[in-house]
């Protein structure tokens, strides 16, 4: 690959695989660049950067279910009209629950039913928690 004026630069993947050919390892290789934004997200967003415990099999639950977790969150956010919340399709773990989780609201009894009240000026709570009588 050429860089500038007569300046290459040469890469290098080592592997095992003696049976694919060259352009199928480096476009496996390729794929390894989403699979670490994946492990950036976990590491900020889910606390994969310090585990909790000091056992393995402990560690190894907390993983899992923040793996979980994290595909919940996904699909959510899929599906989530993301730009009424003040997010983006791409937002952290952060933003969405400062954004939609933590919003305070109050279980009410009015009408001798309980109504939840929240308390945000935010209108696109209005859909997801709309009620037949107000």
């Amino acid at each position: 690959m050429i860089c500038g004026e007569g300046e290459y630069t040469y890469r290098c993947i080592l592997t095992n695989d003696y049976k694919s050919s060259t352009r199928d390892i480096v476009e496996f290789y390729n794929l390894r660049g989403g699979k670490e934004r994946i492990f950036d997200d976990m590491n900020n967003g889910f606390g994969w950067n310090r585990l909790p415990k000091s056992f393995m099999a402990e560690n190894t639950v907390f993983l899992l279910l923040t793996a979980l977790i994290h595909n919940f969150y996904k699909t959510i956010m899929s599906r989530l009209d993301t730009k009424a919340f003040g997010l983006k399709k791409t937002s952290r773990i952060k933003a969405f629950v400062f954004r939609f989780i933590s919003v305070p609201a109050k279980w009410i009894m009015t009408a001798r039913r309980y109504v939840l009240n929240i308390y945000t000026e935010n209108g696109a709570y209005v859909k997801p928690f709309k009620t037949e009588f107000g």
